[in-house]
């Protein structure tokens, strides 16, 4: 009996600890592979339409602040694309996010993955591990979002050789 009751109260604290997902996770995952190959195509038109008109997003260069309109989001991409050819994102993964007021699962999306690419001005490629986060709304555009990696370190190491 008390091995009966041992493994029914070990199931039932296994069982409590997993977080139900959110419902909209796996639709906002394929939205997020979406973006990476919009992304990459440099299909700024179809990145534009996948930004909600408020937005906020935080870059990856050292003293970037805080962008909050969509025309900054779309500059800064636009300046990696002016800057890079060949850019790809190969994910290591797609993992949800949480609200951080609630610790719930919001829909949100995380990803940890290598983006590599060839510096225009150089010649140079590169190959550099990134986060990213995404937040949609209920209509399935970017609210909130982010980058996370050394990108002041890449340009600095696809940077033209000084002379």
């Amino acid at each position: 009996m008390k091995h009966i009751l041992l493994i029914f109260t070990a199931a039932l604290f296994l069982g409590s600890c997993t977080q139900n997902p959110n419902p909209t996770f796996d639709a906002n995952v394929e939205l997020a592979k979406t973006w990476f190959s919009t992304f990459e195509a440099e299909d700024m038109e179809a990145l534009s339409a996948m930004y909600a008109d408020e937005v906020e997003h935080q870059g990856a260069f050292y003293g970037t602040e805080l962008m909050t309109t969509k025309d900054e989001v779309l500059a800064y991409i636009g300046g990696w694309h002016a800057a890079m050819d060949d850019i790809s994102y190969t994910p290591e993964n797609f993992l949800p996010g949480v609200d951080p007021e609630t610790n719930l699962p919001n829909g949100s999306v995380r990803t940890y993955g290598t983006w590599r690419a060839t510096s225009v001005a150089s010649g140079k490629s590169f190959a550099a591990k990134f986060y990213h986060y995404m937040t949609f709304d209920e209509n399935g555009l970017i609210i909130n979002g982010g980058d996370y990696g050394d990108a002041m370190g890449i340009m600095m190491a696809v940077a033209p050789e000084a002379e």
